[in-house]
């Protein structure tokens, strides 16, 4: 008999699916609970060890000639189908996919058994016992054993065609001193199948998360959010409104609106500022607005939900954004980048050694802040940070910057309107 070579191909498309599918809309697919837990841990070691495994087995040649007698390539082959298959199903529990089909098949390997239940699955599953799981004692398989346990010495290719046609052979002992050693026949592409049929299915599970992102997110767009109308204050407003940004998108979520809040409870120490700054926080009001709509419509695309008229190619931002870190990329701001960078330990609780850091570094570049902003009688972290970032915001309207393209020539954002000629140049590549 032919020695061959096995080489399983599994299609990895449907793996390909599986990872665009949860990770598009990432905010509903992060927070699904599993056993009272969020599931989202799960999910990625579940992606990760099926991309791994199905490249794994892809890759796997068996009855190379190897090993002569106990076949540990299919021994491998097995036990990682099984990590697969059960990867499939943990998959399935989480997102609450009916594996009906694949627990009830029995066309694959036909063997029913001693009471006519087994399956497919089941079969498998014995199979994998004998070979590599518990050798020396299968137990738990009464349905295909002949006797309450049986061992397997080893199992091997069936290259000289000892045994019929089948492709490998499994030893089994079952301690009856009446009956001959016990040998089951393995076809390969039986088992090639059972593994294919299992992958396959990640195609229903993807189904099914997309149906249940689609429903999620119509149930946020049909809630409405309240307005500024409905609070007594702005501030008030923007507390409900970070409220409403953790409930759509988690605690995960890359940002919040905790730096406006702080910022419009400020109360400035020197009045010189106070007129700035009232352009800065009308710039973020206006910017909050499109904050709003994009919370409302469940998305970020488009002007009527990231605020950007005029966007730049291949940059996801938007205009709220850009006012939290005011970036004009002028050459004077690029040459005070490592000191910007660092006086954001002014924003929080960084630790000692980085806010006095962050002051060394302010203190570097203050002649350039001070081209917009005076620091006279300033106190505390966050009003140092504050005044930085209204300087780059100043800045930033005076140079060719995102920010300088998308806010309205309006004298209640910036300290003089743009010429025709100025807006002609500004908006020209």
């Amino acid at each position: 008999m032919t020695k061959t070579i096995f080489q399983i191909n599994i299609d990895t498309h449907v793996l390909r699916e599986l990872r665009h599918t949860v990770t598009e809309e990432i905010n509903i697919t992060s927070n699904i609970k599993y056993r009272e837990q969020r599931a989202w841990d799960k999910i990625c070691a579940i992606m990760d060890r099926l991309d791994d495994t199905v490249d794994y087995l892809n890759g796997l040649k068996l009855n190379t000639g190897k090993f002569s007698r106990s076949a540990f390539d299919f021994f491998d082959f097995m036990n990682n189908s099984a990590v697969i298959d059960e990867c499939i199903k943990e998959l399935a529990k989480i997102f609450e996919v009916p594996i009906e089909p694949l627990k009830k098949s029995t066309e694959i390997f036909n063997q029913l058994g001693n009471d006519k239940k087994g399956t497919d699955e089941l079969y498998f599953l014995y199979l994998r016992s004998l070979c590599s799981v518990h050798p020396v004692e299968t137990s738990r398989h009464k349905r295909y054993q002949a006797n309450d346990f049986e061992c397997s010495p080893y199992a091997s290719w069936n290259n000289r065609g000892l045994w019929s046609d089948c492709d490998l052979s499994v030893s089994v002992y079952t301690s009856k001193d009446e009956e001959p050693q016990k040998r089951i026949p393995v076809y390969m592409s039986q088992i090639f199948k059972y593994v294919k049929t299992r992958v396959n299915f990640i195609q229903e599970i993807t189904n099914v998360i997309e149906q249940y992102k689609e429903e999620a997110i119509l149930k946020f767009k049909k809630s409405n959010i309240k307005k500024t109308t409905d609070f007594e204050s702005y501030v008030d407003y923007l507390r409900n409104l970070n409220n409403e940004l953790e409930k759509r998108y988690g605690t995960d979520r890359y940002y919040d609106y905790d730096y406006v809040i702080k910022l419009f409870e400020l109360n400035l120490s020197n009045p010189k500022n106070e007129s700035k700054l009232k352009l800065y926080l009308n710039a973020l009001k206006y910017a909050i607005e499109f904050e709003h709509s994009s919370l409302q419509n469940m998305s970020y695309e488009g002007f009527e939900n990231n605020g950007l008229l005029k966007p730049d190619k291949n940059v996801e931002t938007s205009l709220f954004l850009e006012l939290c870190s005011p970036n004009s990329n002028s050459e004077e701001q690029r040459k005070y980048r490592y000191n910007i960078e660092k006086i954001g330990y002014l924003s929080r609780n960084s630790g000692y050694d980085n806010r006095q850091w962050a002051y060394t570094q302010l203190d570097e570049a203050r002649v350039f802040f001070e081209k917009y902003v005076t620091f006279e009688e300033a106190t505390g972290d966050f009003e140092h940070y504050v005044l930085v970032n209204l300087a780059l915001y100043l800045e930033c309207l005076e140079n060719k910057s995102l920010l300088n393209k998308n806010l309205p020539n309006e004298l209640i954002y910036r300290q003089k309107l743009l010429s025709d000629k100025e807006l002609i140049q500004l908006l020209t590549n």
